[in-house]
């Protein structure tokens, strides 16, 4: 536990403040040792207005608990779940955020971050909490029941080995509840893959190893359940707020023809990963997907339509259906092993099944690819696979035996891409795209110099915010003089970066999804804050929504430092193609290597931190009233 006297009172035995709207108060503390369930009040007043929820108020419980020299997989790691007060209400876009942060084990020592939305917060909360605390290890596989009617930690020895899909399913229908919401683990989380990911609710994920720590602790999977819904401080204020934001997010809203076109994100600007980063030319990689039946699967109350289904229209899976997210980087993870339409929703299923966060896999697979098409790696290494680009079933095959750590090849591709890269040794290190051992979100990202930064100066893997625009968004234009700004130079794209982080980072807190966020057009962050505020009875500004979010981003580089990161790791510890110049297409050329270190070192002097070594400056902490945390600011 910590020394900092201040956390001693943090959940107090009696609350003696006025309980915000949005909030259920209360905090469910699970030990997997001993099987104790501890609730805990929320904190008063004035710290949730500090801290709000989500990844900052799970950070600083996470700051104050967790020992600092222990591996990810010691017992001793703890995982912080919170959700945020607009999570559950139904009257904002997005309110179905809620955020998971613990000891990464893809890093080993940054701050790892699994956010996920569809309807398990929402669901928590119904059931009467805010947020999870898990410490300890189970003996043997269990899964955690949150209901209004009880709480209590079941077996799970009857789905431990079993994929997400038959898991889901299984855990609904013992729950009594066929409205249960459940979030679970699959072979990659039981096998400690160092990325393996939760899923909840199908068509969710919360990725960065949040699902390996969950394997270490024999926690097979959560199931929420209640009819609760969380007080509302102003309703007809909330409304209208949320009727603001669904205005400002229209123009994002996704349809079913664009699931049947579309070949995922890197479409909007036109760059895919292909080959293991060695080609970013779309061609035919959407053919098929015109046959398809989709189903659009909208998070709770949210207008904007991300998830979907599909049932698979022509070719070799005809028939087949899956189940997917908003941001397809799993589309990117097949097409950069060679494969183009129908074969690439077949696999994302798979893995999606098997709960692997599909850019470790995919950055792992394409070095081991490479390697194979230049001779690095050989028949000798790969049992009998013949790691040919478009081989299905290797590509299949490979996939199980990672989620398995089944022979050399699956056990290291288990640990990560730069872990292969330093076995094959040679120039094979070259070849390597990863960020402080962990992975980016899979797109092309380096024809974008804003979204390159976001990337780097992520926690090493974890899905990033930020990445700002060319010009300031317009609710911010009283304080924000900047842009507009050129993509192929690199002034002012750190300003244009970190206010972009701000403002998503304190979506986040609140309990919303930045994808059910547009900062850019007027009313689209002033939208956001008034639902805040209509839902807690605060009064909280754009500028304190700013700093809110700034916490949050202070507070996961203290998490850093304390275990040995310094800013310098964030351009220093990469995989050198993630750097290398565009190789070919409309981007041919371009990198942003050419402004490192610089841009970093900027990055981090406007955010209040030192350049190279990332850690806050006294007046930083004071500014943002985390001064308990001095020891480890940047003390010249």
């Amino acid at each position: 536990m910590s020394a900092n006297s201040d956390y001693a009172d943090f959940f107090p035995s009696r609350r003696q403040t006025r309980l915000p709207g949005g909030y259920m108060g209360k905090i469910l503390r699970v030990d997997m040792s001993t099987g104790n369930l501890t609730d805990l009040n929320l904190p008063e007043e004035p710290l949730l207005r500090k801290y709000w929820g989500g990844q900052l108020l799970a950070e600083y419980v996470l700051l104050n608990e967790l020992p600092i020299e222990i591996d990810p997989y010691d017992s001793r790691n703890i995982i912080v779940g919170m959700t945020g007060p607009v999570t559950g209400t139904g009257f904002t876009p997005g309110g179905t955020k809620m955020c998971f942060v613990y000891l990464s084990p893809a890093t080993r020592y940054t701050l790892g971050r699994g956010a996920t939305s569809g309807y398990f917060g929402t669901s928590l909360k119904a059931a009467g909490y805010d947020g999870i605390i898990v410490t300890g290890a189970a003996p043997t596989p269990k899964y955690l029941y949150i209901g209004e009617d009880k709480v209590e930690l079941r077996d799970a020895s009857h789905v431990w080995g079993k994929g997400i899909r038959h898991t889901e399913d299984t855990l609904r229908q013992e729950s009594g509840h066929q409205d249960a919401r459940i979030g679970c683990i699959g072979p990659a989380g039981e096998n400690l893959i160092r990325a393996a990911m939760l899923v909840n609710d199908y068509n969710h994920t919360a990725a960065h190893g949040l699902g390996a720590v969950m394997g270490s602790k024999k926690l097979k999977a959560f199931v929420a359940w209640g009819t609760k819904r969380p007080r509302l401080h102003d309703k007809l204020r909330l409304i209208e707020a949320g009727m603001r934001w669904a205005k400002a997010i229209a123009p994002r809203k996704t349809t079913v023809k664009k699931r049947l076109t579309s070949v995922g994100h890197g479409e909007d600007w036109g760059a895919i990963t292909k080959l293991n980063w060695r080609s970013t030319i779309i061609t035919d990689e959407a053919k098929g997907l015109d046959q398809n039946r989709v189903t659009l699967r909208p998070c709770f109350q949210c207008p904007r339509m991300c998830p979907w289904d599909v049932e698979i229209g022509e070719g070799r899976f005809k028939g087949k259906v899956g189940h997917f997210n908003a941001g397809s980087e799993w589309m990117d993870t097949f097409y950069n092993l060679g494969f183009k339409g129908n074969d690439v929703l077949y696999l994302s299923e798979r893995i999606n099944d098997l709960g692997i966060e599909c850019s470790h896999y995919a950055c792992g697979a394409g070095l081991a690819f490479e390697a194979w098409e230049k001779g690095v790696l050989g028949p000798e290494r790969t049992d009998g696979l013949e790691l040919e680009w478009g081989n299905l079933e290797a590509v299949e095959t490979l996939l199980e035996r990672c989620a398995r750590r089944e022979t050399w090849l699956g056990n290291i591709l288990a640990e990560g891409p730069k872990e292969l890269a330093e076995a094959l040794g040679g120039e094979a290190k070259n070849w390597v795209v990863h960020t402080k051992g962990g992975t980016p979100a899979q797109h092309e990202w380096r024809p974008l110099l804003s979204q390159m930064l976001r990337e780097l100066v992520a926690s090493g893997g974890m899905k990033p915010q930020g990445a700002g625009g060319a010009e300031p968004p317009a609710d911010l234009r009283y304080r924000e003089k900047w842009g507009p700004l050129d993509p192929n130079a690199p002034d002012g794209w750190t300003s244009s970066h970190l206010i972009t982080e701000q403002i998503r980072q304190a979506c986040g807190l609140m309990g919303a999804c930045w994808f059910a966020l547009n900062e850019k057009p007027p009313d689209g962050v002033q939208s956001m804050v008034d639902a805040l505020n209509a839902t807690t009875g605060w009064d909280v500004s754009l500028d304190e929504t700013i700093d809110t979010g700034h916490r949050a981003i202070i507070l996961q580089s203290v998490f850093g430092t304390q275990r040995g990161w310094i800013a310098e790791h964030d351009w220093q510890d990469v995989g050198p193609r993630f750097l290398e110049p565009i190789p070919d297409g409309k981007y041919q050329g371009f990198t942003i290597a050419k402004w490192l270190p610089d841009l970093i070192y900027e990055y981090y002097r406007i955010s209040g931190r030192h350049e190279k070594t990332g850690r806050p400056y006294m007046d930083t902490l004071l500014r943002l009233g985390l001064e308990e945390f001095q020891e480890w600011c940047q003390k010249d």
